[in-house]
């Protein structure tokens, strides 16, 4: 159980990161103009996400994680997790509003982590 907790305890924490992030704190408006910053926003928490659920799964098997479980957790569980995130903006916290935009930037952050993390391990 320890070894377990060891190497979910940063996966965990980041979801709660991204929830606080996502659906606790009320969006600023005083961003830069010319770059899609809430979106770019929604693409890194997603890689950070993904990046680090794959690395600690690959450790957690040792190195020879079974692929598609790998991916299952390290891409898929995040990306639903993003569209849980806008479903709740939408229906439960009113100083947040869901958009297809977000939960795209979630999907191709995941996206995007989980291909440099697998070229990353396959060529080591």
């Amino acid at each position: 159980m320890k070894s377990l907790f060891r190497y979910i305890f940063l996966p965990l924490l980041t979801v709660l990161l991204i929830f606080v992030a996502t659906c606790l704190i009320s969006p600023s408006g005083n961003m830069p103009e010319g770059l899609p910053w809430d979106k770019l926003a929604h693409f890194g928490m997603f890689f950070f996400l993904s990046a680090i659920s794959l690395i600690d799964y690959h450790r957690m098997c040792e190195g020879n994680p079974p692929v598609l479980r790998w991916i299952f957790w390290g891409f898929f569980v995040p990306a639903l997790y993003g569209g849980g995130i806008e479903l709740l903006q939408k229906y439960f916290f009113s100083l947040r509003s869901a958009e297809w935009g977000d939960w795209i930037a979630d999907i191709l952050g995941s996206l995007a982590a989980t291909l440099l993390v697998i070229i990353f391990f396959r060529r080591r």
